[in-house]
Formats: structure tokens, sequence, C-alpha cells
């Protein structure tokens, strides 16, 4: 009886030490690919207001992990600014594309917790007021409707919930050159990425 206890013991101690290594070894796969959205505050963190200007962002993206288990994004934004004028709020609206490159820098042993920085190029079109010149008091608006080009620095935690579940928690900073509304801008938000294939 006592020899049967210690054989199960440690049949169940084999079972667990492989199912957990084939459990992490589903992580970061060379050819991997998810989808995950992702939505934060843009600039003025905590400044969302019942009526009141709107900081805030929207994202999709897809990622295909590499061999080394760097990845690729390549992703779709709106980013929206409001600034208040004459009592009326002027949105400042951007919509870009991404092509990022991602490098994990430090995980724990199971890949339970990832510290990656990201690198990506950023091209767009921003908008004022939807493209409408005339404010409501009769003034028009300088600032038009352009193009917009550069890039972005983003450091990210990926947290595995499970082997197709990640939470995202993420800084981004975009510099952009083309818009009126400055040329740095920081994105902080949270996410969800689901592995697809």
């Amino acid at each position: 009886m006592y020899m049967q206890r210690i054989l199960f013991i440690l049949a169940l101690a084999v079972t667990l030490f492989f199912t957990a290594d084939k459990a992490y070894a589903q992580r970061d796969l060379p050819g991997q690919t998810s989808v995950q959205f992702t939505t934060g505050e843009v600039d003025r963190f905590l400044a969302w207001k019942s009526g009141g200007e709107r900081h805030y962002f929207t994202s999709l993206a897809f990622t295909r992990t590499n061999c080394n288990r760097t990845c690729w994004l390549y992703g779709l934004d709106y980013q929206i600014k409001e600034y208040t004028y004459e009592n009326k709020v002027i949105p400042k609206a951007q919509f870009t594309g991404e092509l990022g490159y991602f490098i994990p820098v430090v995980s724990d042993k199971g890949r339970n917790v990832c510290f990656r920085i990201g690198l990506s190029a950023l091209g767009g079109f921003e908008t004022v007021n939807w493209g409408t010149s005339l404010l409501p008091d009769g003034a028009s608006a300088t600032n038009g409707d352009s193009f917009i080009y550069d890039g972005g620095l983003t450091a990210a935690f990926d947290v595995w919930l499970t082997d197709r579940i990640i939470l995202l928690m993420q800084v981004k900073e975009r510099t952009l050159f083309g818009t009126d509304a400055g040329n740095f801008h920081t994105q902080i938000g949270l996410g969800v990425r689901l592995i697809i294939y």
C-alpha cells in the first residue's frame, strides 16, 4: 500500500512536469499568429470627463512570432484628442497604420510574464473637426486635415492567462510629423491578444 502511494505520487509528478513543459512550449512558437485589441488614454491620463474633453486611442493589430521569439506587428490605430473652444469641443482625430518589430527583453522561466520593447513605423491621416473648418462662432480653424508620418517606441508587458489568451499592458511614445497637434504623444493602454494560429 505504501509503495503504491509512492508510485502514484511519482507518476503524478512526472505527468505534471511533462504537461507543464508542453504548456510552456506553446508560448511564442515560430510562426504563431495572433490578433490583439488595445485601448487607453493619450497624454492627459485619468482625464475622462462626462461631456468634456476626451483623449483616448483604440488599436487593432496582428502579430507574427519569429524563430528567435521576436515578433512583427501590423496594426491600425485610432486616436482622438478633443479641445475646448468657446464651450464647444473640437475633435482632432488620427488614423494611422503601424508596422512594428518587438523583441523580448526579460521573461520568467515559464514565460508567464514577458517584457518587450518595440520600434514602429507609423503613417496615416489627421482630421480636425471632421474636416469642417467653420467653427460654431463663425471663425475658421487654421489647422486643416493632413497626412502624418514617423514612428513610435513601445514598452509592453505580456501576461499569459492561458496558452492562447494574453493580457497586454503597454506604454507607447508616438512621434509624428505633419500634424498640428504636437509631435509627441504618450499612449498608456490595456488590451488582450488572442492566439489564432
